[in-house]
């Protein structure tokens, strides 16, 4: 008898992931958000390199973009803030020690965020070396000497291009505004740039959606949603709260991000078929940060992501049947992007 509970047993456990995956395939279909995204202009399922191709090059600068691009990323993701003499760049930390040597060029001036800088200041800032010192695995002669990116640079590496054409190689930017109450008005100097860059229109014609907006401040997209409501806006979601609070129950989350946007980005821990599947009935998309391990990627796929945002672009694309199936078409295809970029 006992052996036979014990059968039973391991016979119900070999059956649960598959009982789960029938579920979580009624609960939220593995394509169900791909007519929210044909309407918006937008890939399905899209890759979205977060900081760029950031685990192969220092996040956030040239060298990383340049191959998120090469190897044909959907989108490169970057964080706007603003300097003191107000120009846009790519940065994600409130301060700069982590990703430059500021400490070592202006030892006074630690633990400042970068609208305490100029952009000249700025430029004087190694933005690479930290890279070749924490993983000298992935290091590169290259990397040395890297700097901060203006927005402006950004879409030069992105292509700028009208709306009314595409290629192949050209992706798109995928911007969020960071910290919007310390820049105030800087929404406003954004779409300007953009739509000077002719970024905005309508509706693309023949391509994807040239920008996306993204945001954890519901005022920064709604000021947006003002200033271009043609781009997409997707409403970011904290993993729970920082506070020690219970977060706000979906369904308020949900109606939230519907008032602000076409889309919600949560962390891959709030992927599951019962936060996935009421987004999609809500008609918002869904794009899951950050992604970066095989296994991961597959799971959240498997249950109704639209996208991801991830360091790992190169092995998205992999698993997502673009580019090759196997590990070699990855490999040869980042080989193909050093060598191109030069890097």
């Amino acid at each position: 008898m006992i052996f036979r509970r014990a059968a039973v047993a391991l016979g119900l456990v070999a059956l649960a992931p598959g009982l789960f995956l029938l579920a979580a395939a009624a609960v939220s279909p593995r394509s169900a958000g791909r007519p929210i995204a044909e309407q918006l202009h937008l890939p399905h399922p899209a890759v979205i390199a977060h900081r760029g191709l950031s685990f192969w090059a220092p996040e956030e600068t040239r060298a990383a973009y340049l191959l998120a691009r090469a190897i044909g990323a959907d989108y490169l993701e970057a964080d706007v803030q603003r300097t003191r003499d107000g120009v846009l760049i790519a940065l994600h930390d409130e301060t700069l020690e982590r990703t430059t040597d500021v400490a070592h060029i202006f030892p006074a001036r630690r633990g400042s965020g970068p609208a305490e800088f100029t952009w000249a200041e700025l430029q004087q800032l190694d933005a690479g070396s930290w890279w070749n010192a924490a993983h000298p695995d992935r290091a590169r002669p290259a990397y040395v000497g890297l700097r901060i990116l203006r927005l402006e640079e950004l879409l030069d590496i992105a292509g700028s291009r009208a709306t009314t054409t595409t290629t192949a190689t050209a992706p798109g930017v995928y911007l969020e505004t960071k910290d919007p109450d310390k820049y105030p008005g800087y929404e406003r100097e954004l779409v300007a740039l953009l739509r000077a860059r002719g970024l905005l229109a309508a509706a693309p014609v023949g391509g994807a959606a040239p920008v996306v907006f993204q945001s954890f401040d519901r005022a920064s997209l709604a000021r947006l949603r003002e200033l271009a409501p043609e781009v997409p806006r997707v409403l970011l979601l904290e993993h729970g709260r920082r506070d020690g609070r219970e977060p706000p129950r979906w369904d308020l989350l949900l109606g939230q991000a519907r008032a602000l946007g076409a889309g919600i980005g949560p962390s891959g821990y709030e992927g599951m078929p019962w936060h996935t599947g009421p987004a999609h009935r809500a008609g918002l998309l869904v794009h899951h940060y950050t992604i970066n391990q095989e296994w991961q990627l597959r799971l959240l796929r498997q249950l109704g992501s639209d996208g991801v945002f991830t360091d790992t672009a190169d092995l998205a694309l992999q698993v997502f049947g673009r580019g090759g199936q196997a590990a070699s078409d990855r490999h040869q295809a980042l080989r193909a992007a050093f060598r191109e970029t030069g890097l």
